[in-house]
Parts: C-alpha cells; structure tokens; sequence
C-alpha cells in the first residue's frame, strides 16, 4: 500500500497557531498539582514525581532504523500487555474480534458467559489467514485455501483428505497456538508472552483503584477508526502523553483548555496519568480572552444539562456551572457523585505502557493504539482510534470527533479503515496531529538535530523510554 506523504495542500487547510502572535504565562513549577477545590472530599491523592534526569534523548536511529524495529518486536511488544477492545465487542456467545498487533493476527471469542478465548489467526496447513473481517459470530472457522476447519476457540475439527497425508505427517499438535487474553474492568487485553505477569499485576493496585469511578464495565463502541500514518510509532504516540504541544498545534483549544497547569503522575511498569484542565484556557491567551463561551464550553454545558437561557455570559463561570449542573442531575445515565469536582470537567488522560492513549470523561472514553506496520518499515505505524460512550449521554467533547453516533448497542459497530489521505476524518484536532508528524519524522534524521530536549511537561515522555529501555536491554 503505497503512503501518500505530500499533504502540502491539506497542510495549508489545516490552522495552527499565530508564530508571531504574543503570549503571556507563568513559569513552570515541576510537580504541579490541580488545585483543592476540584477534589473537595479528598478522592485522590498526586503520585510522586519521580526524577527521570535532564539527558538529551540522542537515541535517534531508534525511530528510523529496522534493526531496532525488528528488536521492539521481540523484546517489547511480543511480550507486554495490549488493550485491544471490550467484552461488548464479542457481546455473544461465539462472537470474534481480530485483532491485529505488526504482522501478527489474533482473534478473541467469546464462549459461555465472560469466557474468552484468543489464539493466533492461521491455519496450521500452510499459514494462511483464516479470517478477514473484523468482527463476527460463528462457530468454527474454515481456512478458504485447502478447507482445514478449526473450532471458534481454535481446536482442529477437520482435515480435508485426511487419508492423503501420512500418519507422520499430521502426528503434531495442529490445535493453533493459543495466546494469553485477560479482562480488566470490561476491557480485554492480549498478550503473545505465554509467560507474562497477569493483567492485574500488570495494570497495578494504584491505577486500579485510581479509576474506580468511571463505568467501564457499561460502554458501547460508537467509533472506530484505522489509518497508517507515514512515522514512527514512538513518535506518533508521544505527541499524545504531552500537552506541550497544544497551545501550538491546536490552537481552537486554547480557550478551553488548560494543559500547562496539567498534573502528571507515574505509575509502575510505564503507566501513567495526566489531567488536562477543560473549560479553563490556557495561561498563553488568558489574559488576551473577551467574556463569552468558545464551542467547546456549549459542548460540555449542553452535556452537562444546562439549558442555552442559562448559559453562563462569561468563560470563568463555566466550570462551576457545568460542576453545579452535573452533581444535580440525579436522573442522567452517568451517576456523578462517584466523581470528584475535578472529573466532572477534566481530562484524565491514562495510558498503558507501552501504546496506548485514553482520555476519560464520565460519559465517554476516546482510546487511541499506535502500533508497528505490518510491513516492519519503522518509518510507518497504525493508528487506531475509538470511542466507547455510556448508553444514553447526549455529547462528548470535539476532539472525539463522534457525529449522529448509534448508542443502543443492538449492533456491533463496524471498523472503518482509511484512505491514508483521508485527514479530515480523523477529526478536527487529531487531523492537525496527522499533518504535522511526518514533518518531525523527516526532521528526526538531519544531521542537524541532535535529539530530543523535553520539558517538565514532556516527563512522561522521559518516563516511556524508561520503561521501554527496560525491555530493551533484557531487564525486563
């Protein structure tokens, strides 16, 4: 599949912020935590900061080179955990969901009740896929090639001809190979490490107990999208466990967003936190701001249950208005009072090491995977975005770019792949991303750029490589 890298004209479609236009704002203060009044009964306490030095990133070739791709795959995606969907997917018995990891396939049934089952998505004739689509039901799977049929947990069932081949020949084990599927909370993840330490383990006590309020356990899957974008997959996922980079590269957000004062707490085996304060700008622009709402205030109102009349008239009063009206409304889907003051409003951007990106309001949940290409060219990766929302909200914040969604969750919802030049629909803040990256992958090589410099509010970029050079040098 060929890449299309010229988006010079999407480019000049695309706006991003005024390199001339002034900005005002505080000093940084490493460890900055969100202020009393958005957890006023003490529901969560801040991680220690956890000093990952200053050094320069000069590790460059690691975004480019295929060796190094070739040695991620084996030491680091082969054997972590990956988050590839939900129960609701499979919601049935028999249900499937493929599920594709680099070159590998892997599908996830559904048997009796919450047993699952994953295995490898190959006939063990002579290796060819067994199945294409994404999502489906049956009960067994019948290779299109010689007709070798296994059953839908990947039992052998059936040999065509049987009596052509010699006993010696089909003496083996040809049930396909099995691999590791856990839950947590509703979420099903994988992983091709038959010796890997459980899920729980894995995920961690802190962050467990750290989400306890959100329903994950009742969403339904409104989005899915799937687009290979020309870089690296660390360099596509970093852009997105940093808010550094929003005052610049998405500018209409300044308004309403606030991801300078954003508390960022680590957690073991490469987890980590983020909140991004919504409904208050960032310190960039604030002093520049007129009284009146941005679009993303009236988002979070209307979802809130404000009326339009009741509006606040100025931006500062957003925030305890949409707090105010959520703890009020007893009859809504969500129950509010399981959350903080802060949760109510804010983004808490959770990711789990190593590829994966969430960003979780009470109503919904934007999930985003970049992992390896298919191809191994390290210069590629796919991008994966969903959206699961509590049945019966009525708005998500834009960046989940969610329009005329169905949330009955009577269907499954198919998987949409992209053009690799269908920027706009990826959203109208993920497109500026899109555009923007294959820039820094082309940047990355010069001889002139040295590594990279990361700021207190890149830490958890810092934290990453930590982790990942743990894997990286057999540690872990």
């Amino acid at each position: 599949m060929e890449t299309n890298t010229n988006l010079d004209s999407t480019a000049s479609a695309i706006d991003y912020a005024d390199p001339h236009h002034p900005i005002d704002y505080e000093p940084s203060r490493l460890g900055y935590r969100v202020p009393d009044w958005k957890d006023t009964r003490k529901l969560y306490k801040a991680a220690l900061v956890k000093d990952y030095s200053s050094a320069r990133h000069t590790d460059k070739e690691g975004y480019w080179s295929r060796e190094i791709a070739d040695q991620e795959w084996e030491k680091l995606f082969a054997r972590t955990w990956h988050m590839v969907g939900h129960l609701n997917d499979i919601p049935t018995e028999n249900s499937f969901m493929k599920v594709d990891i680099g070159h590998e396939s892997i599908l996830v049934t559904r048997g009796e009740g919450d047993a699952i089952v994953a295995f490898y998505n190959v006939c063990q004739h002579r290796g060819t896929k067994l199945v294409l689509q994404d999502f489906g039901k049956t009960k067994k799977l019948v290779c299109p090639f010689h007709r070798w049929e296994f059953s839908n947990k990947g039992d052998l069932l059936k040999i065509t001809d049987r009596e052509t081949f010699r006993t010696k020949a089909i003496c083996h084990d040809l049930n396909i190979p099995k691999v590791r599927v856990e839950t947590w909370r509703g979420w099903v993840f994988v992983n091709m490490n038959p010796d890997a330490v459980p899920l729980a383990e894995y995920i961690g006590d802190e962050l467990d107990t750290l989400l306890k309020a959100y329903d994950f356990e009742r969403v339904v899957r409104i989005r899915d999208i799937v687009q290979e974008w020309p870089v690296n997959w660390k360099a596509a996922h970093e852009a997105f466990n940093e808010g550094y980079h929003v005052q610049a590269t998405h500018p209409q957000l300044n308004p309403a967003v606030n991801a300078y004062h954003a508390q960022h707490d680590l957690y073991e085996n490469g987890h980590g936190r983020s909140i991004y304060q919504f409904m208050t700008p960032t310190p960039h622009v604030a002093d520049q701001l007129q009284p009146g709402l941005a679009e993303e205030h009236k988002i979070f109102l209307r979802e809130a249950g404000v009326a339009e009349a009741d509006f606040p008239a100025h931006w500062q009063d957003v925030p305890q208005a949409i707090i105010n009206a959520k703890k009020a409304n007893k009859d809504y889907p969500v129950d509010y009072s399981k959350f903080s003051e802060g949760q109510l409003i804010d983004d808490w951007g959770v990711g789990f090491f190593p590829s994966t990106e969430t960003f979780l309001h009470p109503e919904g949940f934007f999930i985003q995977h970049w992992r390896p290409h298919p191809s191994g060219d390290p210069q590629k990766c796919i991008y994966q975005a969903q959206v699961y929302a509590i049945q019966g909200i009525k708005e998500l914040p834009s960046f989940m770019a969610v329009e005329n969604a169905d949330m009955s969750g009577k269907t499954v919802l198919p998987r949409t792949w992209l053009a690799d030049d269908d920027i706009d629909a990826t959203g109208p803040v993920i497109s500026q991303d899109r555009v923007l990256l294959p820039r820094l992958q082309s940047g990355m090589q010069s001889r002139g750029f040295k590594g990279g410099v990361f700021s207190d509010q890149e830490i958890r970029i810092r934290q990453f490589y930590d982790e990942y050079y743990q894997y990286m040098r057999g540690h872990k």
